[in-house]
C-alpha cells in the first residue's frame, strides 16, 4: 500500500459540428455524419490516445467506467507503475 499518492488530469475535447446547405429537411437521416465519425473515426481516435499513452514505460493506461455515455466520453485512467522515481526530488547527491 502506497504512503503517499499524487494526481493530475488532463483533458482533450473534440467538438463536433456538420453544416449543411439549404435543402436541409433536417435530422430525418438520424445524424448519419455523426454515426459514420463514431463508427470511423472515433475508434482510430481513442487507439491513437491509448497508444500514445503506453508507449511511455512505466505507465499504464485503463478505460475506466465513470458513469457517462461511452458514445460522448472516453475515461482513461493513467498509472504509473515505474516504483521509486526522482521526479519533482531534484538532483540526487
Amino acid at each position: 500500500m502506497s504512503n503517499y499518492r499524487e494526481e493530475g488530469s488532463l483533458v482533450i475535447r473534440i467538438d463536433l459540428s456538420a453544416e449543411f446547405g439549404e435543402h436541409y429537411e433536417g435530422d430525418d437521416d438520424g445524424y448519419a455524419w455523426l454515426a459514420k465519425w463514431r463508427s470511423a473515426v472515433q475508434p482510430r481516435v481513442v487507439r491513437a490516445v491509448f497508444d500514445a499513452l503506453r508507449s511511455e514505460p512505466g505507465y499504464d493506461a485503463i478505460p475506466v467506467s465513470r458513469g457517462r455515455s461511452p458514445d460522448e466520453n472516453v475515461d482513461v485512467e493513467v498509472r504509473f507503475s515505474g516504483g521509486q522515481t526522482n521526479v519533482g526530488k531534484g538532483p540526487k547527491v
